[in-house]
């Protein structure tokens, strides 16, 4: 019997690991030097800011939000919610992405900064997604949503929640997003399995697993309110009428087989999806653009694909787009 080959990260993702220092556990014992040390993290790894014409700040349906402007008359946006599992990040974390996506687009990038839990549970993050949402309707003419990890479980919510409003969205971008609550899975038990040791790194797998139960604790305390799909998007009835999608993935995620799995499921409720997977990289590396080509390459095809999906949008007469008859690339 074949030995199994160890999951191996990309060259780049090795040189990143071995860069950084060791650092203070701080997971469930102290939520504020935790949001600190992330927020460290993030900034010492994003890069030079590309440049915008406006970088303005602003309360977008009384969610205080930063609203990007690469050139100064766009009448498309992209809201932005960061990742963090509902706990962490804030406005600068994702300042990065969002300057590199609205260039790439040609579109406003709205980023906002959710309340995060503890401190406010669902539906706190998810009400304040909406709100911004709505508040982007009323002044763009075309509007798309999109998130990295519990962004884009929020990206996606909010695309369900539009759904079921007669809301139009453009798109949902939905970056190694969380879509399922459910911890006794398959694929959770083999990541734990498999990525004991990932990269030299003793305990791997199981970190990231008990992470993201400590996370799914804090965001949605009510473990019945979990399968709602508006918590856990993959456990909606049907996706049938939501927004086209683009779904990137890293190979070495936990999250991974979830993505991939709404993907097809989006697939089968004929709606058009687009994936782009990274081999070799991990969770988090959209932010590292600093020190990750890949980051960059999935900047530029995020970009390339709100350009498309506006451009098969066209404005009605209250300011909402309707959709034409062409689809997005899948």
């Amino acid at each position: 019997m074949a030995t199994p080959i160890s999951p191996a990260p990309s060259a780049q993702v090795q040189r990143y690991l071995e860069s950084l220092a060791p650092q203070v556990n701080y997971w469930g014992r102290d939520v504020l030097a935790l949001r600190k040390q992330a927020r460290d993290h993030v900034l010492a790894f994003r890069g030079p800011l590309e440049p915008v014409v406006s970088a303005e700040t602003i309360e977008a349906g009384g969610v205080p939000s930063r609203l990007y402007r690469p050139r100064g008359d766009e009448e498309d946006v992209l809201v932005w919610i960061h990742g963090g599992g509902w706990m962490l990040g804030d406005l600068d974390c994702c300042e990065g992405v969002a300057r590199a996506i609205a260039n790439r687009a040609a579109c406003a990038v709205l980023a906002i900064d959710y309340r995060l839990a503890p401190e406010h549970p669902f539906p706190a993050a998810l009400d304040d997604t909406w709100a911004a949402v709505s508040w982007a309707r009323r002044q763009f003419s075309r509007v798309a949503v999109g998130g990295d990890s519990a962004g884009g479980n929020l990206a996606a919510a909010a695309a369900l929640r539009a759904t079921d409003s007669q809301v139009d969205l453009a798109l949902q971008l939905l970056v190694y997003p969380v879509l399922d609550s459910t911890m006794d899975t398959t694929s959770k038990r083999r990541f734990v399995e498999s990525y004991s040791d990932f990269a030299g790194l003793a305990g791997y797998g199981r970190t990231a697993f008990e992470r993201i139960g400590y996370l799914w604790d804090a965001y949605v305390p009510d473990r019945l309110m979990r399968r709602s799909p508006v918590v856990s998007p993959l456990h909606a009835e049907t996706l049938r009428g939501v927004s086209p999608a683009v779904v990137i993935t890293a190979e070495h995620d936990i999250l991974r087989s979830e993505a991939v799995e709404y993907a097809e499921r989006l697939r089968g409720d004929q709606v058009p999806v687009e994936v782009h997977d990274y081999v070799g990289q991990i969770h988090g590396f959209i932010e590292y653009l600093g020190v990750m080509t890949d980051a960059t390459d999935a900047m530029d095809k995020a970009g390339s694909a709100l350009r498309r999906a506006f451009a098969d949008r066209e404005p009605d007469r209250a300011g909402r787009a309707i959709s034409t008859p062409s689809e997005i690339h899948s």
